[in-house]
């Protein structure tokens, strides 16, 4: 895959943990999302463009701060709402939130 690849994939990964973050249930989902994403970040950083790094690596270190600490239900919509944010940055980093033409 290329690095577009890569990082809608991450993109995904983002967007189904916020979808699965609000619910006790899928706790160990959410577990498993945050970890896949911080592997993901990893996998892709080698293949981005330089000037992504920075922001790359302040959203490894969130989703990895999630993991620490997760389950935290006061804290449920505050993920989802920032994994969601996190979907959408990846969207424009790779470009795929543009229509095609």
């Amino acid at each position: 895959m290329n690095w577009t690849q890569q990082l809608g994939n991450l993109a995904s990964t983002a967007a189904r943990l916020s979808s699965r973050c609000t619910r006790p249930e899928h706790d160990a989902l959410v577990v498993h999302l945050l970890r896949e994403a911080a592997l993901m970040i990893e996998w892709s950083a080698p293949h981005v463009a330089p000037a992504l790094h920075p922001d790359l690596a302040a959203m490894q270190r969130e989703v990895l701060a999630w993991g620490h600490c997760w389950p935290l239900d006061p804290a449920r919509p505050l993920l989802a709402l920032r994994a969601r944010q996190m979907s959408d940055a990846l969207l424009r980093m790779a470009r795929l939130d543009q229509p095609a033409q």
